[in-house]
């Protein structure tokens, strides 16, 4: 009976795939979610329990699918990665909105009273969405700097257990919630994914050069290619973007709250800067940074701006969740050779920058950015459905 019990279980672990392993691990993180949300010991206990199930899932997902796995699985794995971690993130914040008020909660809060921890954010339940928000800004980064810094012949999902998404940051993160609060939580996001960035960087840096097609893991719509055709690729990615960056950090830090509502767009002007080299090769030793600084540009515009407008604070977090999974759904994309990295459909990052600017400036940002979650959510969840499950049997093994 034992005998026959285990080649049964032999024969049902033999047929889990890597993607299934990290559905699982999806699910598991809903269950923390949903237990983060009773805002309790006891729920909080379960959520570290479930966090810790989420890595494991997700580990061996990434052990069973190799060193070298088919493109579709690696973006798979990253995405559920990314999917767990930012489900864990808004039930963190939601936590805090549906029962604390904004308070800080923990077993150890105390310990955390008159320090900047405890302010950290701002204050009430939208400091801590704030928070949330910046979370779900690195979140999306850390793939796409180890997908921009390694070349493809060494994947993004190689046998790592600190730096792909969903790994275990996530227990540390639930435990810092349980012991200190939500603020605590989230300040663990930032060490640990800086820490996380550091160690790609470094390790990426210590390969070879080929580090594929660069240029189209920018995410250029229309719009961009347009201008870019204008100087045929003479112009180098890197100085333009920075200009860019300092005009848009500068504004960001004055506050966009407080400036008028046409000198919203001024960000977007500047980083329009960028454009002129999306027809660049991208082949210089720095370049590529290019990719990631881009994006991150487009997520802080879209979150300050969400700010600025008042917006829903969910609602600034599933657009920029859902634009970073638009940017590595692309980046995958190109690099198994299915795309040219010319997003016509989402618009771009200047698109979408261009349509939150004018929105913000005619006072309608929180119509927009209703409208852009709506959107951005049902192109990630159609392209993954059509492009990828439906034209790709490595899903399935």
């Amino acid at each position: 009976m034992n005998g026959h019990l285990s080649a049964r279980q032999s024969a049902a672990l033999s047929r889990l795939s890597p993607l299934t392993l990290s559905q699982i691990s999806v699910g598991f993180a809903m269950i923390a979610a949903v237990w983060l949300t009773v805002a309790s010991v006891h729920g909080e206990v379960i959520a570290l329990v479930a966090a810790i199930a989420v890595v494991v899932c997700g580990h061996a997902g990434r052990v069973l699918a190799g060193r070298r796995p088919a493109t579709v699985v690696e973006w798979g794995l990253i995405g559920c990665g990314m999917l767990a971690e930012l489900i864990i993130y808004v039930a963190i914040a939601a936590s805090v909105s549906l029962h604390m008020a904004g308070s800080q909660p923990g077993l150890a809060a105390t310990v955390l009273r008159g320090t900047f921890v405890a302010s950290l954010g701002g204050p009430g339940a939208d400091g801590v969405w704030q928070l949330a928000i910046m979370a779900a800004i690195i979140t999306p980064l850390l793939p796409m700097v180890d997908l921009c810094v390694h070349g493809p012949s060494l994947p993004g999902s190689r046998l790592r257990v600190f730096g792909p998404p969903g790994d275990v940051r996530l227990p540390v993160v639930c435990a810092a919630d349980l012991l200190f609060g939500a603020r605590a939580a989230f300040l663990a996001v930032f060490v640990l994914g800086l820490a996380a960035l550091a160690a790609t960087v470094i390790d990426g840096n210590r390969q070879a050069r080929d580090r594929g097609e660069l240029r189209g893991y920018r995410g250029d719509g229309r719009i961009s290619v347009w201008i870019g055709g204008w100087v045929g690729g003479r112009v180098p990615p890197l100085a333009p973007l920075v200009v860019g960056l300092l005009v848009t950090g500068v504004l960001t830090a004055l506050g966009l709250r407080n400036q008028p509502g046409i000198l919203l767009l001024t960000p977007v002007e500047a980083m329009l800067l960028a454009a002129f080299a999306s027809w660049h090769p991208h082949d210089g030793r720095s370049d590529w940074v290019v990719p990631p600084l881009l994006h991150a540009a487009e997520y802080v515009f879209l979150a300050e701006i969400g700010f600025a407008c008042r917006v829903y604070p969910p609602l600034t977090f599933a657009v920029v969740s859902a634009v970073g999974l638009r940017h590595l759904d692309l980046g995958y994309r190109v690099r198994g050779g299915l795309a040219a990295g010319i997003d016509r459909r989402a618009l771009g990052w200047e698109g979408r920058m261009i349509v939150v600017g004018i929105a913000a400036a005619v006072g309608i940002a929180p119509v927009a950015y209703g409208a852009l979650a709506f959107y951005m959510w049902w192109r990630v969840l159609r392209d993954w459905l059509v492009g990828w499950s439906a034209r790709h049997p490595a899903v399935n093994r």
